[in-house]
């Protein structure tokens, strides 16, 4: 998985903050983040749609009485 330093950090050697570079999926770390190229290929987990109700505007109670 590609990510990218937030921060200086050490991962097999120091990281300069910018600097794109690849770690086994799943890892995890706070001084670098996904780079977003593999995540659009991964389903998101826990993203539902919002509830509520739609408006249309043919709804019968938009008209005006």
């Amino acid at each position: 998985m590609e990510v990218i330093a937030t921060a200086k950090g050490y991962f097999g050697a120091v990281r300069e903050v910018g600097q794109k570079f690849d770690v086994p999926k799943g890892t995890e770390g706070s001084w670098f983040h996904p780079t977003g190229a593999e995540e659009a290929d991964e389903p998101k987990q826990g993203h539902k749609p919002a509830k509520g109700r739609r408006h249309h505007s043919n709804d019968d109670n938009d008209e005006a009485i």
